[in-house]
């Protein structure tokens, strides 16, 4: 059952990914080329927010979000910082009115489509597999938060099977704590109920909460070293206090 809706989901959301995404990246481009920067991304976000809402409607999915009175304004240097429990974690962190860049595998780089989606929202892509190459990554991410343009990472690494939280890694903070970001936690429950490991045909609720953000610039070196517990150790308590995937306590 949960295999038939998920088939019955990516059939019609894989045609507006195509035509929504290709218009996302021509208008982007055009506006970008003409050092319309500001324009450039609005207009992205614009096109790409109808696509979040066409996921939505498609895999059955209500999605309430707590605390977006702590998102920073655009133009700050920000990096968001979820759990990692599904595909569907991007486009919920876009429609919860988080818009940034992603460190992303680069095996994502290579699908047709997605990759210049990718680079349209200033995604980095990491091989996991060389820290010579991770590195340039958490470089070239912190580039662009020092440069206005936020950031997102998944410092567990990987998506969870299980839909438990995993331990964060402390290098991943390092693109937020070498451009001096503010690290904006946030906890995000059942969206792989509503994906990978999708049982029915009933709505699935998703919860996201928020966090009040954490100032690395105003942090001593001794509270550097120890932020990705504390950042961990928040959304495990967040994520405690939100509901199960069918609005049940």
């Amino acid at each position: 059952m949960g295999k038939l809706r998920l088939a019955i989901g990516i059939v019609f959301i894989a045609p507006m990914f195509c035509l929504l995404g290709v218009l996302a990246m021509i208008a982007g481009g055009i506006l970008w080329g003409l050092k319309l920067r500001n324009a450039s991304c609005k207009v992205v976000h614009f096109i790409l927010g109808w696509l979040v809402l066409w996921i939505y409607f498609f895999l059955g999915v209500r999605v309430r979000v707590e605390g977006k009175e702590n998102i920073p304004r655009w133009g700050e240097r920000v990096c968001y910082v979820p759990n990692h429990a599904s595909m569907l974690d991007i486009p919920v962190l876009f429609g919860s009115g988080m818009w940034c860049g992603i460190v992303a595998k680069k095996e994502l780089f290579k699908i047709p489509v997605l990759h210049g989606l990718l680079r349209t929202l200033h995604c980095v892509p990491i091989d996991r597999s060389s820290l010579r190459e991770g590195f340039k990554a958490i470089l070239e991410g912190t580039k662009k938060i020092e440069s206005g343009y936020p950031m997102g990472i998944f410092p567990e690494g990987t998506r969870s099977k299980t839909g438990e939280m995993g331990e964060m890694k402390a290098g991943a903070f390092k693109m937020a704590i070498k451009a001096k970001a503010k690290i904006v936690p946030v906890a995000m429950a059942n969206t792989r109920f509503a994906f990978e490991g999708a049982e029915n045909f009933r709505i699935v609720h998703i919860y996201v909460k928020i966090l009040p953000p954490i100032d690395t610039e105003k942090l001593s070196a001794d509270e550097l070293k120890d932020v990705h517990s504390v950042v961990e150790n928040r959304i495990r308590e967040a994520l405690k206090t939100l509901p199960g995937p069918y609005g049940r306590n």
